[in-house]
């Protein structure tokens, strides 16, 4: 199956009705709030994901696929749980990203607005090695990004992903070029046990 994790001051829904209609497939939104620190945001995907297991008997092959600041959560949460994971222009760095951001914001698919402080942006610590080998990733940047240094990603995740480089802007408006890719990350391999990832922090 296929969950997306949408980016900032978004609610994904635009993105996950494309993506269905790619895909030929359910995709369920998971989301987070932009006005929430990192921990509870983190905390309440994974709450999601659990809930998915408790209605779906095998979530072995599910596909994790995040846009911008959804890409950062889909790679945490690939890495804690070695689910393989689809990015487009994932953030790297969330503190520098949202600095950008920094005071009051707008969600433009819900209206609502919200102060990001430093607090929040300053919440954004993961321990954990998001660029860890072993875990299936296909990650999709684009050239015309100006939110995000598309060689940023490129480089952090080199070696341990299939990058493409596009001449995408930093909202993808159309996912059917890349629709084969995302559909053969459900039987790609993950090298990595979850239990040993935990082990080492």
């Amino acid at each position: 199956m296929y969950v997306y994790i949408h980016g900032l001051n978004s609610d994904g829904k635009r993105s996950a009705s494309l993506l269905e209609n790619c895909l030929g497939e359910k995709v369920v939104r998971l989301e987070w709030q932009c006005d929430r620190p990192f921990d509870e945001n983190i905390a309440y995907l994974l709450h999601e994901i659990e809930e998915l297991d408790n209605q779906i008997e095998d979530l072995e092959n599910m596909v994790i696929i995040g846009s911008s600041m959804g890409g950062y959560y889909a790679a945490v949460i690939s890495v804690l749980k070695c689910y393989h994971c689809v990015l487009f222009n994932p953030v790297i760095n969330p503190k520098k990203t949202l600095l950008q951001f920094k005071g009051l914001n707008r969600n433009f698919a819900t209206g609502q607005t919200y102060e990001l402080t430093d607090e929040l942006i300053n919440s954004y610590s993961f321990s954990g090695k998001l660029n860890e080998h072993g875990i299936p990733r296909y990650i999709v940047l684009g050239r015309r990004d100006t939110v995000l240094n598309y060689r940023e990603a490129e480089e952090f995740y080199r070696g341990c992903s299939y990058t493409v480089i596009t001449d995408e802007e930093h909202q993808i408006k159309d996912y059917k070029p890349y629709t084969n890719e995302i559909s053969s990350m459900k039987y790609a391999i993950c090298y990595i046990d979850p239990d040993e990832l935990l082990s080492q922090k």
